[in-house]
């Protein structure tokens, strides 16, 4: 199609273009089934047209299908009409087709006689520099690649790719964007991360932040670019102090970093986990100097949702204000700046998240643009101050959800040209404002590949309407601002309403700045207090109870973080870990069941207790009931120390009343009541001397004194035993 027919087409045919784009000719495809042709774009060079400059496509197409494609042909084609809007840039991005009408081929190369199923075929398609319009000092214009053959029912299309080329002319006609960047390290959602030393923990650690982890590949591809590093400290390794644990409210976690023994009390060992934690903490430390560093509370609370709790609130004030230990390990981290994962905060939310932040301060929240809908009338988009004086660092949606997207290496060069153009976009709503911004934030799971992340800066780097900035940059200024009227609606932070509606895409596909519903409910957050209470309670007893307490205190602890939403099967895998620990002490500390034979009115009798512990065991609590009143227990035994692989016999003082079997309940508890082992009984035969025995005994003491005093008279009446006798003298 020639140039003039399309200088003609507002006047042929007066359709919106946003509209007119994403008309998809669906009824002939759908008529006749086609092969399915896979087409990936490796790289677009330059990635924006300048002047004078071909363009250089390169991909590959496969064919998926089941039957062979003759002649094939990869075409690129452009429309000379550019896109005005972010939402025709949406638009042109999620809709399929081809585009006869509004698009101009401008490439084209052959892909040999035959494209096999299950065949790869290279292609490469220069664009000529003059067929890329520049009447605009910037435009996004519509890029389709598509792939044409002949088949049993003819030549047809067989397959597209919408992307974007976004040009600039000679003349620099727009103020440029400030663009920065928060990237969050976090741990990945998996339960074995947390527990006592084991080959499985220690697998698990390796996955969540070693080579070729998630984390590991995130900071492969920002290392080097001037991103702010949002870390939470629990990617440092897990705990080896335990806090105080108070049974009212869950505690702050233990300093991470630690080596524990696989079972209470063995030997110390070296943790293998610590040798992978110390790894990253050097990584990170060698790479700060070219980085904000952020310090997000332990374990990333999920404020979003525990915020709303006053039952909560002083778990949420102790995370806050445990002193971090990113900026000992990695650097200087502000710990002072909140980031909810999800939704406005209403007033008094957001004055909780003040009273929670006490102690480092609130500085600043980090929120998305789109819930906010008031203004004061900045230039800055990014940089925000609520209407009761709060700085709010507000992240673009659009750009921010792009960028999410480029985990996969296969749509990096799509990804990226989408994000050029999006900002292009952008600009264009405003482009001779001064002083405008704009944050990139990504979610909790992000897991962009470290190559399209690479190019992703480097063709950002290039761009000359986006600038670099830092979020201190955007924090500075936010504070230089007056507070913002709140706009009309509903509102929550300083003017918030909620999120607009998905876009229908959003159906299908997974929004990964939507971190779904939250499963912390009030009866989990509710159970939680008791079980910190078990775990200081077998703690107390172990020789070991530093690690036991800080291992599984901490686990109870990263139940209140944001990396279970959309994973909620990891809330009770947790429990049932840490009742699983606390049920293998408490099982192997018993009191033997015995049968005692008593047969006095009072005296002692004795109960052994038993440890099948590998360590010794102290502070273990007796008590013995009995079931009838026919025995009588004196006083219950004091604190018991029984050593490993032990027993003991405690002596209990009682006292019999009435014949008979008595079952007398032993029961076992640490020092704060925390059961141990399962109630045993002893069973007592009482036989306390019946009262015809004491007159027997008493007729016998009788007895025994009358015959001794009549002997003792009978002696008397001898000569010997007269006082006047004397011994015959040696004279006589």
């Amino acid at each position: 199609m020639s140039l003039l027919a399309i200088s003609l087409l507002p006047i042929l045919a007066p359709v919106p273009a946003a509209t007119a784009l994403t008309a998809v000719t669906t009824a002939a495809r759908a008529a006749t089934p086609t092969p399915p042709l896979i087409i990936s774009l490796r790289t677009i060079t330059p990635t924006v047209a300048v002047p004078r400059t071909p363009i250089t496509i390169t991909g590959s197409i496969r064919n998926s299908g089941t039957v062979s494609v003759a002649s094939p042909v990869a075409r690129a084609l452009i429309a000379q009409r550019p896109l005005t809007s972010r939402q025709a840039v949406t638009d042109w991005a999620t809709s399929t087709g081809v585009h006869t009408l509004y698009t101009e081929r401008v490439a084209d190369t052959p892909l040999g006689k035959t494209l096999a199923p299950g065949a790869v075929a290279l292609f490469t398609l220069s664009i000529p520099a003059n067929a890329i319009s520049h009447r605009e000092s910037f435009a996004v214009l519509p890029l389709l690649v598509d792939v044409i053959g002949t088949t049993s029912t003819g030549t047809q299309n067989l397959g597209d790719v919408h992307t974007f080329l976004p040009t600039l002319a000679t003349i620099k006609a727009f103020e440029p964007l400030s663009i920065a960047w928060l990237v969050p390290l976090t741990l990945d959602p998996d339960p074995a991360l947390h527990g006592m030393a084991s080959p499985a923990r220690t697998a698990a650690w390796t996955k969540a932040i070693g080579p070729g982890s998630r984390l590991d590949r995130l900071i492969q591809g920002t290392q080097d670019a001037n991103v702010t590093w949002a870390i939470d400290p629990a990617i440092l390794g897990p705990p080896q102090t335990p806090p105080a644990v108070d049974a009212s409210a869950t505690q702050p976690p233990p300093t991470p970093s630690a080596s524990q023994p696989p079972t209470p009390g063995s030997a110390a060992t070296p943790d293998p986990v610590t040798e992978v934690t110390a790894a990253l903490a050097e990584r990170l430390r060698a790479a700060a100097p070219r980085h904000t560093l952020w310090s997000l509370p332990y374990a990333d609370p999920d404020l979003a949702a525990l915020l709303p709790l006053t039952s909560t609130s002083r778990a949420l004030t102790a995370l806050i204000s445990h002193p971090s230990t990113v900026e000992a390990a990695v650097g200087p981290a502000r710990a002072d700046i909140a980031w909810p994962v999800t939704g406005p905060l209403a007033a008094q939310t957001r004055a909780r998240l003040r009273r929670a932040f006490a102690s480092p301060g609130l500085a600043a929240v980090v929120t998305s643009a789109a819930t906010i809908t008031s203004h004061n009338g900045s230039a800055s988009e990014a940089s925000r101050k609520s209407s009761s004086g709060l700085p709010l660092l507000a992240y673009d949606e659009l750009l921010s959800r792009t960028v999410a997207q480029t985990s996969a290496r296969a749509t990096g060069a799509i990804t990226i040209q989408r994000f050029l153009a999006d900002s292009m976009a952008l600009l264009g709503e405003r482009p001779g404002t001064r002083n405008r911004s704009v944050l990139v934030a990504e979610p909790r799971t992000f897991a962009g590949d470290p190559t399209v992340l690479r190019s992703l800066f480097a063709a950002v780097a290039k761009a000359p309407w986006l600038t670099p900035a830092t979020t201190g940059q955007l924090l500075a200024a936010s504070e230089k601002l007056t507070p913002e009227v709140p706009g009309n609606g509903k509102t929550g932070t300083s003017g918030t309403t909620t999120s607009p509606p998905a876009s229908p895409t959003a159906k299908t596909t997974p929004d990964p700045l939507s971190p779904g519903s939250s499963p912390l409910t009030s009866d989990q957050l509710a159970s939680i207090p008791g079980t910190l209470s078990a775990v200081a309670g077998i703690a107390g007893i172990l020789g070991d109870s530093r690690l036991f307490a800080a291992t599984w205190t901490d686990a109870q602890v990263q139940q209140l973080s944001a990396r279970w939403r959309n994973h909620p099967e990891g809330l009770p895998a947790i429990d049932a870990a840490t009742r699983a620990a606390i049920s293998a002490v408490s099982r192997n500390v018993r009191v033997a069941p015995s049968s005692v034979n008593f047969f006095a009115d009072r005296g002692v009798m004795q109960v052994t207790v038993v440890n099948d512990l590998a360590v010794p065991i102290h502070d273990v609590h007796l008590t013995l009931t009995p079931s009838q009143p026919r025995l009588r227990i004196e006083r219950q035994p004091g604190p018991l120390k029984i050593g490993a692989k032990s027993r003991a016999n405690v002596p209990l003082h009682v006292t019999s009343i009435a014949a008979g079997l008595v079952s007398v309940e032993a029961v076992l508890t640490t020092h704060n009541g925390t059961p141990l082992g399962q109630n045993s009984s002893v069973n007592v035969r009482v036989q306390p001397p019946a009262t015809w025995i004491y007159w027997v005994l008493g007729a016998l003491a009788a007895l025994v004194l009358v015959l001794g005093t009549r002997r003792s008279l009978r002696r008397g009446s001898t000569r010997g035993s007269r006082p006047d006798a004397q011994e015959p003298s040696l004279d006589d």
